[in-house]
């Protein structure tokens, strides 16, 4: 398997991100005001266009009581996430 690139990563962190805060049945609009931060930049983390800091992505792992490990994980991601090129 090929290693997965850094723009790909971003974009498989943001999918995991939108996963978790669907399963926490969530919006954009919520989640963001929680974090402190503007649902379009939230949009832009999920898309893979933004990324994190490292303060805001524990402070995400809280609020969606997730182990950040968990935003890393690309293994429950459906196949074509995960096959991007």
């Amino acid at each position: 398997m090929a290693p997965v690139l850094l723009e790909e990563k971003k974009i498989l962190i943001g999918l995991n991100i939108g996963y978790y805060r669907r399963a926490r049945h969530m919006t954009q609009v919520e989640l963001a005001e929680l974090l402190n931060i503007s649902s379009n930049y939230l949009s832009q983390v999920e898309r893979g266009c933004k990324c994190l800091s490292l303060d805001k992505l524990l402070e995400l792992s809280a609020v969606l009581e997730v182990d950040e490990k968990e935003f890393l994980d690309f293994s429950k991601l459906p196949i074509f996430a995960r096959n991007l090129r």
